[in-house]
């Protein structure tokens, strides 16, 4: 009852709000790593393009390879750009990236500014993560251990490959993504390489990295050193959280979270996976929202945060982008 009350209520929202969401340029959702599209009838954006389509939104998901280098990612997710222009005849699409995606985000921002419109990270990874750099301390390159743990890994998320997509979430299916790494995936995702990656694609990044900053400890970093809002006539937002554990109910926490805290230093903000500071960018919206990096897409299916309407966020976010004439 309480289920088809809050459906009611949204629908009678959703009516008295016609186009609120009605961006001028499509949305397209950038997923991070352990992406998929819809997975057993799951989407990696749970319950959120449902609600964004809900109020107006034109929102196309793409599928990017779940662990991979981020130039894997790049390509998949430029030839995704082509294939949804093409489908929608837009000009220009908006990006809204979670976590890795940022990093791929950027750079096709950097590489085709001409067709993005916007580029929005979610709980970005603008500044890798310590759990990866933490994964190959205690997993060394050639061992054993990495021997017997890698394929395993690989094989689980090659397997998720097979399942996403079918159905799908939304009016564009990515392509089948080829072989998974973990291996790949934490040589991308390590500090010092992703800080190689940013002298690269530095558009809309804080002016000082915030790692230099009391090592991360102070988590939002102050205004001064925010980045550029617009480059090369693209418009940068972000937000981010830092909380670590929020339901003692969501699996995710449970297991996950707690397996990650045992590779990343404790002497800095993080919101379960990455450092709070490495959400910002461009525009910053909220680094301190009370929620984690997994509550950010709404997962375990809505359990993750309980006292915020995630998918309440982004709606807002396109109604931002819709006044800005995006």
């Amino acid at each position: 009852m309480k289920r088809l009350f809050l459906l009611c209520a949204l629908l009678i929202s959703a009516a008295s709000h016609a186009g609120y969401s009605t961006t001028q340029y499509p949305i397209v959702m950038v997923p991070g790593a352990a992406a998929f599209d819809t997975a057993l009838g799951v989407d990696y954006w749970y319950g959120i393009t449902d609600r964004l389509r809900l109020y107006g939104a034109k929102v196309y998901v793409t599928n990017l390879s779940s662990i991979q280098s981020n130039e894997q990612r790049n390509e998949e997710l430029y030839q995704d750009i082509i294939a949804i222009l093409a489908q929608t005849g837009a000009k220009k699409v908006n990006l809204i990236a979670h976590s890795q995606g940022a990093l791929s985000a950027r750079y096709i921002a950097a590489v085709m500014p001409d067709r993005i419109a916007s580029v929005t990270t979610v709980f970005g990874m603008n500044r890798g993560t310590h759990f990866s750099s933490g994964f190959r301390a205690a997993i060394p390159e050639g061992s054993t251990m990495e021997q017997l743990i890698a394929p395993l890994i690989d094989g689980a998320f090659n397997f998720v490959e097979l399942l996403s997509g079918v159905p799908q979430d939304g009016d564009y299916n990515s392509q089948q993504r080829g072989q998974q790494s973990i291996l790949a995936l934490a040589k991308a995702t390590d500090p010092a390489n992703v800080a190689v990656y940013n002298a690269q694609y530095p558009q809309a990044l804080p002016k000082v990295d915030c790692m230099t900053i009391a090592n991360g400890t102070q988590g939002d970093v102050s205004s001064a050193y925010y980045g550029d809002p617009v480059v090369n006539g693209v418009r940068y937002y972000s937000w981010g959280g830092d909380a670590v554990r929020t339901n003692l109910l969501d699996p995710i926490d449970d297991l996950f979270v707690t397996f990650v805290q045992a590779f990343v230093p404790s002497n800095f903000k993080w919101d379960g996976l990455v450092p709070t500071c490495g959400h910002a960018l461009g525009k910053v919206i909220k680094l301190n929202y009370g929620h984690n990096h997994f509550d950010a897409i709404n997962h375990t299916l809505g359990l993750g945060y309980l006292f915020m309407d995630i998918p309440t966020l982004y709606v807002q976010h396109a109604n931002r982008l819709k006044n800005a004439g995006l």
